[in-house]
């Protein structure tokens, strides 16, 4: 019998052995992790590319703040320059106009106004930044000013003169300048190393002019009551000299008087050394630069042995010093000012008005008190306006036996310059000039505005910084050291606490009560500051009050005052040639917003 041969059936596959399996799941794995592994690479790529974009992006958007943050302060550093320079220049044809600045006080310059800043390196090497500036919503406001009709400018600035005294700026003719309000819009464009931000913000704008009231005037009462000054120390000043000065011109005066009563000898011969060694010693003090331009006159003083030509000296060197600057001294009710003739122009003007000089019936003033309107020896520069009264008492010669009782010498004017029926003829002068726009406006156009008490208080480290237009309606508590040029308002009263000194001599403020009053606190204070408050100064008979700028009150109430009170005029209160316009930005934005990448913001001219 046949063995039978057996086969696999057909379409049978042949298992895979153990070693094929391997190899296919290696397979997969590899493809596994390749595409793994390239998904990584990609993903790491991807967030390095992200991280480099975004440290561009962060990078440019903090080139762009800067641009904005340099840009404010390029503007700023405009508005805080001088409009003319040099101030008081000789001769005349060197003046230059800040054209930049004008272009921001002009208002109708400052619709037209733009301007590109390039900040380009200036921030980080390789940066490009650029910075668009313009102003838009611009309006009028009631704080404009022009300059003073007396003040030497250059014939461009002709058409923002005032060449009316006393007159409102807006009733001038002249072209204001400041006095608006409006919005100013930065698009600053950086550019690093690819990327590009782009950011717009809108800041509100206000240049308003800051003169405190009465700016022309040392001392001002508007109130139609009867004031007296009598016991205690009351003293108005337009100029005090360095010592060494006051030292040097009685020293002068002795001499050349030696000079003059002396005959050809030898003494005349030491004499006229004397002056010639003092006028050295002169010499060289100006040469270090120890006083101002305006006394070099003093060297003549040495060179005259003539009383005329010595008179014309004087006058010179005192018309040098200004007095067109000094403040005036105005009542709009009646002043009686009781005199200690301390002061040798209230006694020679007193015989000179009275004419009887030389009667054998002396005068005195009243004890107790030191009382003074003017600058010894130059109360012929000071103005007087109003009923203003001098009072003496008189005491007969001793020859003619003790006095029981001084006789009172009826009131005359105080000066020969003393125009007694000023506020009759000038009734458009009657009111404190910049008090009514501050009633009416301030709180409206005020860079800052509180409703709650207000406490400012300045270190020598950390000085009060007053720039600007300050508004409170309640009471103030100021003292310590200031920066800038302000003014500070309000409805109440405002508290001395210390001396209110300024950091810079061009740093000027003025400090407004409305209808309130100024308390000294401290027992001996100095104030640099031009003040007004509506129901006067308010201090102890033990307190003493020193002001460097001018004092303007309603009603004088000199019983409540400090008993030692001077102030002495400062003439930088006045505007000039538009000093105490102040261009304030601002610290808060009204729009802040990031713009696409791609915008094309057109230059506006460098």
């Amino acid at each position: 019998m046949a063995l039978e041969t057996s086969h696999p059936p057909e379409g049978r596959r042949r298992r895979i052995g153990p070693r094929g399996s391997a190899l296919y799941i290696l397979l997969i794995i590899i493809s596994v992790l390749f595409i793994a592994g390239l998904s990584v690479i990609q993903k790491i790529q991807f967030g390095v590319r992200h991280i480099i974009k975004f440290r561009n992006n962060t990078v440019t958007h903090y080139l762009a703040e800067s641009g904005l943050h340099l840009a404010l302060q390029k503007i700023e550093h405009t508005f805080r320059a001088p409009l003319v320079l040099p101030r008081n220049p000789t001769p005349k044809d060197t003046m230059k106009v800040n054209s930049e600045l004008l272009d921001l006080l002009d208002v109708e310059r400052a619709r037209e106004w733009a301007r590109t800043f390039d900040f380009s390196n200036s921030v980080m090497k390789g940066s490009n930044i650029r910075v668009t500036a313009e102003f838009f919503g611009i309006t009028r406001n009631e704080f404009s000013t022009n300059i003073d009709r007396v003040d030497i400018i250059p014939q461009s600035l002709e058409p923002y003169r005032n060449t009316r005294r006393g007159s409102d700026p807006s009733e001038s003719g002249a072209s204001p300048l400041g006095g608006w309000s409006g919005r100013l819009k930065l698009t600053s464009v950086a550019e690093h190393e690819g990327s590009r931000t782009v950011l717009e913000v809108i800041k509100g704008v206000k240049v308003l002019d800051v003169t405190c009231p009465a700016p022309d005037h040392c001392l001002f009462i508007d109130g139609p009551a009867t004031e007296y000054l009598k016991t205690g120390k009351f003293i108005m000043s337009n100029l005090t000299l360095p010592d060494v000065i006051q030292d040097l011109l009685f020293d002068l005066g002795q001499k050349i008087n030696e000079l003059l009563k002396l005959s050809l000898s030898e003494s005349k011969s030491d004499s006229l050394g004397n002056i010639a060694k003092l006028n050295n010693e002169l010499t060289n003090q100006l040469d270090d630069g120890k006083m101002p331009d305006a006394l070099k006159l003093v060297y003549e003083l040495a060179q005259h042995a003539n009383d005329e030509e010595i008179k014309d000296t004087v006058d010179n060197i005192i018309l040098s010093l200004n007095p067109r600057d000094w403040g005036r001294v105005r009542t709009n009710g009646v002043l009686h000012v009781y005199l200690p003739f301390f002061a040798a122009d209230d006694i020679i003007n007193y015989f000179a008005d009275t004419s009887i000089f030389g009667h054998q019936r002396p005068e005195i003033g009243y004890l107790y008190n030191d009382n003074r309107l003017h600058d010894p020896y130059l109360s012929v520069y000071t103005h007087f306006e109003g009923y203003i009264y001098k009072n003496y008492r008189r005491l007969n010669p001793l020859i003619l036996g003790p006095t029981k009782e001084p006789q009172v010498v009826p009131p005359q004017r105080y000066t020969i310059n003393t125009r007694m029926n000023y506020v009759k003829r000038y009734p458009d002068r009657k009111d404190v000039a910049n008090l009514a726009r501050l009633k009416e406006h301030a709180s409206k156009f005020a860079h800052s505005v509180s409703k709650k008490k207000m406490k400012l208080i300045g270190t020598v480290e950390e000085p009060l910084q007053l720039n600007g237009l300050w508004y409170c309606k309640e009471d103030i508590t100021i003292g310590g050291p200031y920066q800038g040029r302000g003014l500070v308002v309000t409805e109440k009263n405002i508290i001395v606490t210390d001396d209110i000194t300024a950091e810079e001599t061009a740093d000027v403020l003025g400090l407004v009560s409305l209808q309130g009053k100024i308390v000294i606190r401290p027992s001996r204070c100095k104030i640099k500051a031009g003040l007004y408050a509506k129901e006067g100064v308010q201090g102890g008979k033990t307190q003493g009050l020193d002001v460097v700028g001018n004092l303007a009150v309603h009603t004088l109430s000199r019983e409540k005052m400090p008993r030692s009170f001077s102030v002495r005029f400062d003439p930088d209160l006045k505007n000039h040639t538009a000093d105490n316009l102040i261009g304030t930005i601002s610290r808060r934005s009204i729009s802040y917003r990031e713009l696409s990448a791609a915008i094309d913001v057109p230059d506006r001219g460098l």
